[in-house]
């Protein structure tokens, strides 16, 4: 019995539903180490904006042409781009039915919603879904789908300095001192750069949440087992949402605003049989 990852399950269901849902036969290329391979699931650049559902993708393409700071990642015409279902997902109900998303995440409510959000210049990191609540909180909310981890840095002189005159002197105390030696950071230096945000002055009652499929099980470990050597305070403000609870919350919505019917076609999407 051949045992397939879920990268290569998910790769599989998005192949056809490029060829079924989209109608498309063309196989994307991927370029790695210099050599050029088809694949079934990326979409021919030309057509990368047919990764957002037809329903709404006037409205995101509208969007993100209006925005001075969103651009498209360069995978962003692989069916399984994060950045594509951050967009596929939050932008329409953000416009049409932010109560239902908001009743599906368990929070009060959405005031503003921004995509590739930096919120401290100086630092740089790249928030890919932040929004704002009633009382000023703050939620960045990090998007995996297909990656078998959470992003790590180099450990070089930049990111050294960076440790020790930006992170170090805020995450003391919130996370273990391991966390902080360079080798553990850099490791986990996207979840512990999240936790960053929500761990600065002024900044007590934001929340981080991550999104990610439950059947992509790789990246929730690595997170646990940060999330274990965090304090009770700031892990009381980190949430994990499993993709596939979160878009059948949402599909089961039969109120007029819910958008359970684009739920439906998200899972279709990005759930395998």
């Amino acid at each position: 019995m051949v045992i397939r990852t879920y990268q290569k399950r998910l790769e599989t269901h998005l192949a056809d539903y490029k060829v079924h849902r989209l109608g498309i036969e063309e196989e994307g290329t991927f370029v790695f180490r210099g050599k050029a391979r088809n694949c079934g699931h990326i979409l021919p650049k030309r057509l990368a904006w047919l990764n957002i559902p037809e329903a709404f993708r006037k409205e995101v393409m509208e969007y993100v042409g209006r925005s001075a700071h969103i651009e498209r990642h360069k995978y962003f015409h692989h069916l399984n781009s994060s950045q594509a279902l951050a967009f596929a997902l939050f932008y329409p109900y953000w416009l049409r039915a932010p109560r239902a998303l908001a009743r599906a995440l368990g929070i009060s409510d959405f005031e503003a919603v921004e995509f590739e959000w930096v919120p401290e210049r100086d630092e740089g990191t790249n928030v890919d879904v932040w929004w704002t609540s009633k009382g000023g909180v703050s939620t960045y909310c990090e998007v995996k789908l297909s990656e078998r981890e959470f992003g790590g840095a180099s450990d070089d002189a930049r990111h050294h300095r960076k440790l020790e005159r930006t992170y170090a002197p805020i995450l003391t105390g919130v996370v273990a001192k391991s966390l902080l030696e360079p080798k553990a950071f850099f490791a986990n230096y996207q979840i512990l750069r999240n936790l960053w945000l929500a761990s600065r002055g002024g900044h007590e009652k934001d929340r981080v949440v991550f999104l990610m499929p439950a059947a992509n099980r790789g990246p929730e470990q690595q997170l646990k087992a940060v999330l274990s050597k965090v304090s009770d305070s700031l892990r009381s403000r980190v949430q994990i949402v499993h993709l596939e609870s979160l878009l059948a919350t949402l599909a089961a919505d039969r109120s007029d605003e819910g958008l359970g019917w684009y739920a439906r076609m998200l899972q279709e999407k990005y759930v395998p049989d």
